[in-house]
């Protein structure tokens, strides 16, 4: 597979683009992967929508796991 890849001016990357050939063999060993429900589409766009207009409210994986393991 040779996805790729596409990034804003800043060097953020914001999406990947799959040759056909490759979603084809990828849909044909897991048919279920286009079985997604719309409300699911919906609830993972307003997330989106919501990282879009509040990017300060999102932290760094690593600090997320160190707040959880103060919980211990």
């Amino acid at each position: 597979m040779k996805p790729q890849y596409t990034y804003d001016n800043n060097g953020n990357p914001l999406g990947v683009f799959i040759p056909i050939n490759d979603w084809n063999n990828i849909v044909e060993k897991h048919p279920e992967i286009e079985d997604v429900p719309q409300w699911e589409k919906d609830l993972i766009d307003e997330r989106l929508d919501f990282i879009k207009k509040h990017p300060e409210q999102l932290i760094p994986i690593e600090d997320f796991i160190a707040e959880l393991d103060k919980d211990d």
